[in-house]
């Protein structure tokens, strides 16, 4: 092809035929300029599609996580709620009202259901990479970017809840231990997100106080109204998690193809 191209400019250069010769090299640089674009369209054409497939990947595994997780925040609210209202709030009464038609065991039943309860402890780490790397950057949708970020926010103030719920049970074993010689909650202790030491702490005492003791003092009863707010923090925190973990999930599935 090249040398066809020679050939005709050395024969229009030969018959001295320089108004065709110009016109000629003007159609032949016009051609290589509508090559040129064509090589670079088809490039990036390829390089758009490379980038679409790794969008759609990182956000298909985002969507999965997502739905795993609202199935979680769902557990955890139901338990949240439970523990509130069953033991939280009945408690209180308690603190306030006429007790002593309550067994020891059941006061102590509903001390341990007010201030046990399992640590936030969601499967985030698609989320995780995702939202502080340059994968984020890969998704296109500004809107889905900023669901994200408000997820990673939302997030956030949901581990600091449940940070202070952990810490209202260190504050009442620390108290109870001081006051009325440790609280035991039995075996269940091992199912939450406890330090190690608090855990041997606490399996090592037997009550050795009458848990009625408990119900009418005053500083117990403040770390239960402080407790019980605590509670009403982190369900706000996890509804608001759960509200936007669905809001995500519809968009993702109105704009991308998960198949």
């Amino acid at each position: 092809m090249i040398k066809f191209f020679r050939k005709i400019r050395f024969s229009l250069m030969e018959q001295n035929k320089t108004g065709k010769y110009l016109k000629y090299a003007i159609g032949e640089i016009v051609l290589v300029v509508i090559g040129i674009l064509i090589a670079l369209s088809i490039n990036n054409w390829n390089e758009e599609l490379k980038a679409q497939n790794k969008e759609n990947v990182i956000v298909k595994s985002l969507y999965n996580e997502f739905i795993d997780n609202s199935k979680y925040i769902e557990e955890r609210i139901q338990y949240l709620n439970t523990s509130y209202s069953d033991g939280g709030i009945k408690l209180l009464k308690l603190c306030n009202d006429d007790y002593t038609d309550v067994s020891a065991d059941s006061l102590l039943t509903l001390i341990e259901y007010s201030f046990i309860g399992p640590g936030y402890s969601p499967k985030i780490s698609t989320f995780t990479r995702i939202i502080n790397n340059e994968e984020f950057n890969l998704i296109r949708l500004d809107s889905l970017k900023t669901l994200l970020n408000q997820y990673s926010s939302i997030l956030n103030f949901t581990f600091i809840s449940n940070k202070f719920l952990m810490e209202d049970i260190e504050v009442l074993h620390t108290y109870s231990q001081d006051k009325f010689g440790g609280l035991s909650f039995g075996k269940k202790i091992s199912e939450y997100q406890l330090s190690e030491q608090l855990f041997v702490e606490i399996k090592a005492n037997e009550p050795t106080f009458n848990p009625e003791d408990i119900v009418v003092d005053q500083v117990f009863e403040s770390i239960l109204t402080k407790h019980l707010l605590n509670y009403g923090f982190a369900l706000n925190r996890l509804n608001q998690l759960q509200k936007l973990d669905n809001t995500i999930q519809d968009y993702i599935e109105n704009h991308y193809n998960l198949e």
